[in-house]
């Protein structure tokens, strides 16, 4: 198993602050570290956290300022700095810039499509299926509100930029005699540079809660393009559409389903971090496999140009309390993801179809009905239900 995360926290209302303001605006934040164990790079250590501003009117708050850092032992790090502001200068505008970096040494790749496949031993070659790279990656979203709820609807346009460098801080290129060497070549120039990417979009949205929906829906179709024309080092096209469905199950709404259906395609050159990457907004995650989609796989385990996945949650609210002035909410829930993936149009007669699964359950903490934090355990029968450990901001939709 490319990443066991054994998470030790302690209590986060420990961790918790309120400082004093007006009876319809308040300041507050969440935050819990992280301790845990990364296969080939020893012990790590990090923190998530978020600072935000309740204000009446706004839903789920006015400001926030999200963080996560971790460090491993080994070489890994992944932080990353969000900023989420509603209503900018009393306009009907959402402003979500965003920063990041991350190094890893240790990502998979098992193959093309759903020709992947990471279980034929290589003793002699320990990288064999691994490979390595740093990304910088910093993007702006924008959300124009034509109409409030219900049935919201938003224009969206973004820009995202990341820097992708094949190698180490201190090497460059793939591991020697590995298979993304063998499959991409081994001059780091064939997966280094920088992919700057515009997207615009429609998003309908009717959830009643968005941190933690219990009913409505969610609907996005957006197109993305990279091109030289604005700082590409490849070009392509895109295109997503992404829907998310919530039924109370019980007349209280503390029993709910939650779907999630994503369609995604792209044409044209794009180095392999770009190609696991999904369109759509806030999106800085990779598929198929990971904590955001694919669960209980190792991160883009399946990578592809063409992606059809399918999530199901069964979420239940099973305990509410206050501590000090918070509010908190407790969940548990049971998952299942489901995933088709294609490397290419030109290669789909050539790729078997077998839907990958990954499935698991975990806990919600719904932190002063403003940030939600995540802890899921997830495991696949293609990883030979190795648990594979999840600790996020955020629900997975």
């Amino acid at each position: 198993m490319l990443i066991r995360l054994l998470f030790l926290t302690f209590s986060t209302a420990l961790l918790s602050q309120e400082m004093p303001q007006t009876k319809t605006a308040r300041l507050g934040y969440a935050g819990i570290p992280i301790l845990g164990y990364v296969s080939g790079f020893g012990m790590g250590f990090g923190a998530a956290g978020a600072l935000y501003r309740k204000q009446e009117g706004f839903n789920p708050y006015r400001y926030e300022l999200d963080a996560q850092t971790y460090f491993s032992l080994g070489g890994f790090q992944s932080h990353r700095l969000r900023f989420d502001s509603i209503d900018v200068g009393g306009l009907p505008l959402r402003l979500r810039p965003v920063v990041g970096f991350i190094a890893n040494l240790s990502q998979s790749f098992c193959g093309l499509g759903m020709n992947a496949n990471c279980d034929s031993p290589h003793q002699d070659f320990p990288n064999f299926y691994l490979h390595r790279y740093l990304e910088g990656y910093a993007g702006l979203e924008g959300r124009w509100r034509l109409q409030p709820l219900p049935h919201k609807i938003e224009f969206i346009a973004s820009w995202r930029g990341s820097y992708y460098r094949i190698g180490s801080l201190s090497d460059s290129g793939p591991y020697p005699d590995s298979l993304y060497g063998n499959t991409f070549g081994y001059h780091a120039s064939d997966g280094d540079g920088f992919a700057s990417v515009l997207e615009v979009g429609l998003m309908v949205d009717n959830r009643d809660f968005e941190p933690d929906p219990k009913q409505g829906y969610w609907v996005e179709a957006t197109v993305r393009e990279a091109s030289r024309y604005w700082g590409s080092s490849w070009n392509y096209v895109g295109g997503n559409l992404s829907f998310r469905g919530y039924w109370p199950l019980m007349p209280n709404k503390r029993l709910t389903l939650a779907a999630q259906v994503l369609l995604d395609a792209m044409l044209g050159e794009s180095p392999l971090q770009e190609i696991v990457r999904a369109g759509g907004s806030g999106r800085y995650f990779n598929t198929f496999g990971g904590q955001e989609i694919g669960r209980g796989l190792r991160e883009q385990y399946f990578p592809g140009r063409l992606k059809a996945y399918k999530q199901l949650e069964l979420r239940y609210e099973f305990v509410d309390f206050s501590l000090w002035d918070w509010k908190f909410n407790l969940s548990a829930t049971s998952f299942a993801d489901f995933g088709v993936v294609a490397w290419s149009i030109h290669t789909l007669n050539q790729e078997p179809f077998k839907p990958a699964i990954g499935f698991g359950g975990g806990l919600r903490l719904l932190w002063d009905r403003a940030v939600m934090l995540r802890f899921d355990v997830g495991m696949s029968p293609i990883e030979n239900y190795a648990p594979k450990f999840y600790l996020v901001i955020g629900n997975a939709f």
